[in-house]
């Protein structure tokens, strides 16, 4: 676990392979306060068991600690597929 400040923890590991300098990203989002009923109303998260939902400071820093992106990134069906890798979300975006 490492500390962002004496408000903010993030539970997720940096020393990845994560394509992109997470930090920078992490500290802007876990500066703001977190509202989670209004993140809930945005969040098409289908995995059921998830703690994260709502909390999107943690459900960011997590997918992109391990190499993908949140279901938030995804249109409904692919979300369902629960490939949130970067190649997938190309792939789709490519597409457009």
């Amino acid at each position: 676990m490492f500390f962002l400040d004496n408000r903010s923890t993030c539970s997720s590991n940096l020393n990845t392979n994560c394509p992109v300098d997470i930090k920078p990203i992490l500290y802007i989002i876990l500066a703001m306060e977190c509202n989670i009923e209004a993140n809930l109303k945005h969040c098409n998260c289908t995995y059921e068991p998830c703690a994260r939902k709502g909390k999107c400071c943690e459900c960011i820093s997590y997918h992109l600690a391990m190499n993908e992106l949140p279901a938030c990134c995804f249109p409904d069906d692919i979300e369902k597929t629960y490939d949130r890798s970067f190649a997938r979300f190309a792939e789709f975006y490519k597409k457009k």
